[in-house]
């Protein structure tokens, strides 16, 4: 049992500092967010979580179409939850559709908000999963 619970607290002590990385790179690069279409992006890992309920006993699967970096937390962004999309950052009259968007720290909060209060942003994910939106983040970032 002690074996199983120092695994539980190594992999959780792995996670907050994979995140805590992820959040400095997102820093030194001024970047607040980073949204991209899961559509044209070509990622080498689809980028889902297995999502728990709070408040249910239930669990679902979450495409996940951005990272969210607010209030010294990483938060992820949920595809078709959070009403957020590569679509909302460019003018399809006289641009080309990204694939990826980057907004600042200051336009990624204007435009996103608080995500503890807004639906289709989460902290949730194994390390795994982090690990493979961790990858997704840095394909985005050459794109």
């Amino acid at each position: 049992m002690e074996n199983t619970e120092t695994y539980r607290d190594s992999i959780a002590k792995l996670l907050e500092n994979a995140k805590n990385e992820l959040e400095a790179n997102m820093q030194t690069r001024n970047i607040g967010a980073v949204i991209w279409d899961l559509g044209t992006a070509g990622f080498h890992y689809v980028p889902e979580i297995v999502h728990h309920s709070m408040d249910r006993d239930k669990t679902r699967v979450a495409r996940i179409t951005g990272i969210y970096a607010y209030g010294g937390k990483l938060y992820l962004i949920e595809e078709d939850r959070a009403g957020v999309s590569v679509d909302d950052f460019y003018d399809p009259d006289r641009e080309v559709k990204p694939a990826v968007v980057t907004l600042t720290p200051d336009r990624a909060a204007k435009a996103l908000g608080d995500p503890d209060r807004e639906k289709g942003y989460t902290r949730q994910g194994t390390l795994e999963e982090w690990l493979a939106i961790a990858d997704c983040y840095f394909e985005a970032l050459a794109e």
